[in-house]
């Protein structure tokens, strides 16, 4: 017989390393973040290892031979807790609970316990095995949480089970419902629905979709516990555990009532508005169609007028008394006034009407056919600083518009003054700034705006004749081409009016 085999009696039980006693008490003693320690059948404390130590403050010298209810608040112990944990684990096999607990120093902890049942080959019940981990500080952490949620009022914020039911209730919950927790505790959240959502089954496609998606959020109307009903914003997130099972949901429901309604006041307004402005746009289509027809129409008889009364003077003038052919020269004159009005009042309703091809252009070249359109006082007018800018205009519309406001540089000057007018251009930002400067008489400042309207004036015919349209036909022609026009003036001391439109982005 070999050696190895004398040291091993055929009828001894092998017991491999791993599975020794002492191998287990090396395992049980390196433990510090766990409390793992025995009692016998009646609960005194038969080990300790250096986790329990730690945790509760005793030696082992102290503690073992003593009862474990020494861990026990006193309120506990009086209501016969530690007793009552020993008996559960007896007959169950296991008792697992939270709760406070004591140390040798007499502070508390919160304290995760499982008591499990020891016995013998025979099932004779010999003892308890014990492990408390010591969780204060996930204690503190969920009750500063629960603290908040439950001191939050102006959200409702509680927690759902798998299937929807209400597992938690704060007090913003309670006071946007209407329901106490006792009332909604174990009731499922579909009590909140309308009937007419809850029929549709939008309570399950909210969850399904959490679920799902990680996320729900939406908004719609929701039940009170007293019936009414409150616009609210929602927001559904899953919770699931640490190997991602769904344990639940979380719900937060807002009442946005008030903005609901002051948003539903915000598009009635929005559209009376629309209405408005439509029947604005088409009394004033039909206003322009109108005097677009009429100036049309006065323009044959006002030829008709001044031709029949020229031909008059001239076939019988010299039979005409001087003071007749003087009356004969006013309704001349005042024939040609009434035609340069109605042409621009159809150049006014025109602008209105036709469709505009824009394009790129030069502004020197806009500038110079526009001063060419002048009848007289050319030579006062300068151009500066027009070389290599580009706009993007229509090309008829710009030079009616500068020829304008040149015309009226022009006029409104003191008959002391000889005229001075220059018109240049520069580059603002993305746009070309088209300007008249002249010398003239000046603007106040409150008259500024409004002479951009229809027949505005600010001087008497006889002193500055002119029809009234001139700058209007400028501002609206400007703008129907995406610019905008303005001046800076001050009277007496001449006026610098101008227009703006986009720069062409390519050369031409």
């Amino acid at each position: 017989m070999s050696v190895t085999e004398s040291r091993i009696p055929t009828t001894a039980k092998y017991t491999p390393p791993l599975q020794s006693e002492r191998v287990f008490r090396i395992l049980v003693e390196g433990v510090r973040d766990y409390a793992i320690f025995l009692l016998d059948p009646v609960g005194n404390v038969a080990s300790w290892n250096p986790g329990a130590e730690r945790i509760k403050g005793y030696t082992a010298q102290e503690i073992i031979g003593t009862n474990f209810s020494n861990f026990y608040p006193q309120v506990d112990r009086d209501a016969g807790k530690p007793e009552y944990e020993l008996k559960v684990a007896a007959e169950t096999g296991r008792f697992e609970d939270e709760g406070w607990r004591i140390r040798k120093d007499g502070s508390r902890f919160w304290a995760s316990v499982v008591i499990t049942r020891v016995c013998d080959e025979n099932g004779k019940l010999i003892g308890y095995g014990k492990i408390t981990r010591d969780l204060t500080e996930r204690r503190i952490a969920e009750q500063r949480y629960r603290l908040l949620v439950e001191g939050v009022s102006d959200y409702a914020i509680y927690s759902l089970d798998v299937n929807g039911n209400v597992t938690s209730w704060n007090a913003g919950a309670q006071r946007i419902k209407g329901y106490n927790d006792f009332e909604i505790l174990g009731k499922h959240f579909s009590s909140f629905y309308t009937p007419e959502d809850a029929a549709a089954g939008m309570p399950a496609k909210v969850l399904q979709t959490a679920a799902d998606t990680g996320h729900f959020e939406g908004e719609g109307w929701r039940m009170r516990k007293d019936g009414t009903r409150f616009w609210s914003s929602v927001v559904v997130t899953p919770i699931r555990n640490d190997e991602g099972i769904l344990i639940g949901f979380s719900k937060i429901t807002r009442d946005v009532t008030d903005r609901k309604k002051l948003l539903d006041q915000i598009q009635k307004h929005a559209e009376e508005l629309e209405l408005r402005i439509a029947e604005r746009e088409q009394t004033n289509a039909e206003l322009e169609a109108f005097s677009y027809s009429v100036s049309h129409d006065l323009r044959a008889p006002l030829r008709a007028i001044e031709g029949f009364t020229q031909a008059f003077i001239e076939d019988y003038g010299k039979d005409v008394p001087e003071q007749g052919l003087e009356y004969l020269s006013e309704v001349t004159a005042a024939s040609k006034r009434m035609n340069r009005l109605v042409q621009d009042l159809l150049n006014f309703s025109r602008l209105g009407r036709i469709h505009f091809e824009m394009q790129p252009v030069r502004v020197a070249e806009m500038a110079q056919e526009a001063i060419k359109q002048l009848s007289e006082g050319r030579e006062f007018v300068h151009v500066r600083d027009l070389d290599h800018l580009r706009a993007v205009a229509h090309p008829q519309t710009l030079v009616q518009a500068v020829s304008n406001l040149v015309s009226n540089a022009l006029k409104f000057v003191s008959p002391e003054k000889t005229p001075e007018v220059v018109v240049s251009a520069e580059r603002i930002g993305e746009c070309v700034r088209i300007s008249v400067k002249d010398n003239g008489i000046g603007i106040a400042s409150e008259h500024q705006e409004k002479i951009f309207q229809v027949f505005e004036r600010l001087h008497g015919q006889e002193q500055f004749p002119g029809t009234g349209i001139g700058l209007a036909i400028v501002k609206r022609g400007i703008q129907r081409m995406g610019g905008r026009v303005g001046l800076q003036s001050k009277p007496g001391e001449g006026s610098t009016f101008w227009v703006e439109l986009p720069e062409a982005a390519e050369n031409v």
